[in-house]
């Protein structure tokens, strides 16, 4: 009985998901030929702008501007019979690219600059803490040897009371 009730809710949870998976990947198109090398080689710069060290803030203008150009592709793609339409609207996509490119060629410049400046200073505070580190110990260490010999000489010898 309970084998059953599981395959009812399965089966009831797949027939209401299906439709909707269904809907999302019809809607997403791939970009018209022309432009799909440029697509990949905008993709992989700001995805390598992010592997060197950019943040989210500064890739999401870069993402928002491929979202533009494939949109822009999208509309190229459906418009049905005006050519120039779908020239200027490809240009315009091409440009959005373009600047994407461009941007995320800078952006990686700069956190990879950002990454290795934050790195040097990481190693070099964390050697100046070392030395600091060891330079107190010693200081307590001279410290507190002055103070236990000034303790002894400053004990007194008590005759024993029986």
């Amino acid at each position: 009985m309970l084998r059953i009730r599981w395959f009812l809710v399965i089966c009831v949870v797949l027939t209401i998901l299906f439709p909707l998976t269904a809907d999302t990947s019809s809607s997403t198109q791939q970009p018209t030929e022309e432009l799909q090398p440029r697509f990949s080689s905008a993709f992989a710069l700001v995805h390598r702008a992010e592997a060197a060290g950019a943040t989210r803030e500064e890739t999401a203008g870069l993402v928002v501007l491929l979202n533009k150009a494939l949109q822009l592709s999208e509309e190229a793609t459906r418009l049905p019979g005006s050519e120039t339409q779908r020239v200027a609207l490809l240009a315009q996509a091409n440009e959005t690219l373009l600047r994407v490119e461009t941007e995320a060629t800078r952006l990686e410049a700069t956190a990879s600059q950002r990454t290795f400046t934050n790195r040097v200073v990481a190693y070099v505070s964390g050697g100046i803490a070392a030395f600091l580190a060891t330079l107190s110990y010693m200081c307590v260490g001279h410290v507190w040897r002055k103070y236990r010999v000034k303790r002894t000489f400053q004990m007194r010898i008590s005759p024993k009371v029986k």
